[in-house]
Parts: structure tokens; C-alpha cells; sequence
């Protein structure tokens, strides 16, 4: 039985992670107190990768991102989350998005999990929830929660998210990256300048 599990995960998860056996590698984190809800995307890793990133990241002086047990972020009734083994894994935070920010990336997020078919309400709805997704979702929504972040015009924060959903996925790949490698910090803005020039 579970090996039928894991081949039927496996085959949701299809075309991303390759080298993770086709799990899961981001996640999607949507919190609501009052009238304010918060989406947070992580990427999932094992330790030794995560720490070797941080370890890049500040010999180039760069800031890297928290690193959170893996039970700490997903907790434990997440749907799909028990097909997996996480023992050394964690959650590296990408971008914690709210207010016009995540209005402006709702439409890229709903598609996103669409494509995943993953019932977007959970995370576009109302509520705190959290979802598992697979590596080219992940990859796509990181290019828009990195490149929304700093933004403070919606028509640029608009321009981005069509310009995220427009890409490829070689493309999305691609970007990513150079968002994510200690190599490049110019990245993200140069990313920001492709999608958000008038």
C-alpha cells in the first residue's frame, strides 16, 4: 500500500525534483490573524544543502534566509506530507508576502496550483493553511515572491506577477537561478527590471 502511495505521489510530482525521487520541495504557508492574512513560501531541502547555502551566501556577505525545522513550518495533518520521510530536512524561507503585494501575486498563485492541480482555495481562500508543492510551482511563485518584495507600485507589482505567469519553464528555471545563487546577488533585480520596465 505504500509503495502505491509513493508511486502515485511520485507521478503527481512528476516533473520537477528528479533528484528528491519527485517530493515535494516548496511549500506554501497562508496565515490569517484579524483581517490580515500572510502567505509565506518555503523551499524545502535537507540540511546538508540548506547549510552549504548559507555557508555561500555569507562568505559572499550576503543575507541568507532562516532555516526552520521541517515539522516546525509543515506541521503534521498536511496533505501529502506523510507520503515522505523528512527526517534532516527543513524549510528555508523565500519571501513572507501581505497586503497589495499579495493581492497582486494571488492570480500567479492560483494558477500555479492549478497547474500542480492543487485546490488553490486552500491557499487563496480564507483561513490559515498550508500546501506541498512541487518543484516547477515552487520555482515559478519564488521568481514572483522574490521579485515582489521590494516593490512599492502596484502597476509594477502587477507587471511582474503577468510577467512570472508569461515565462517558460526553462525560463522560470533559469531565473531562479540567478535569484537564488550566491553567484549572481544582482539577480533578483535584474529580474525586476526585465518584467516591470514601462
Amino acid at each position: 500500500m505504500s509503495i502505491q502511495r509513493d508511486e502515485e505521489r511520485a507521478e503527481t510530482f512528476a516533473l520537477g525534483s528528479s533528484v528528491y525521487g519527485g517530493r515535494p520541495t516548496f511549500a506554501l504557508v497562508r496565515d490569517e490573524t484579524g483581517n490580515e492574512a500572510t502567505i509565506t513560501l518555503y523551499e524545502l531541502l535537507p540540511t546538508e544543502q540548506a547549510d552549504a547555502r548559507q555557508r555561500r551566501l555569507e562568505r559572499r556577505r550576503q543575507q541568507s534566509s532562516k532555516t526552520h525545522p521541517f515539522q516546525e513550518v509543515i506541521g503534521e495533518n498536511v496533505e501529502g506530507a506523510e507520503d515522505w520521510t523528512w527526517d534532516g530536512w527543513v524549510a528555508m524561507k523565500v519571501r513572507r508576502l501581505s497586503g497589495s503585494r499579495l493581492r497582486c501575486l494571488l492570480q500567479l498563485i492560483d494558477e500555479a496550483l492549478r497547474d500542480a492541480d492543487i485546490d488553490s482555495s486552500l491557499i487563496t481562500g480564507t483561513g490559515s493553511s498550508t500546501v506541498l508543492l512541487p518543484e516547477e510551482a515552487g520555482v515559478r511563485l519564488s521568481l514572483g515572491f522574490i521579485g515582489m518584495k521590494p516593490l512599492q507600485r502596484v502597476d509594477r507589482m502587477r507587471a511582474l506577477s503577468r510577467g512570472v505567469a508569461r515565462m517558460g519553464l526553462e525560463e522560470c528555471y533559469y531565473w531562479h537561478a540567478k535569484c537564488r545563487s550566491p553567484n549572481t546577488p544582482g539577480g533578483a533585480k535584474a529580474l525586476r527590471k526585465l518584467l516591470t520596465v514601462n
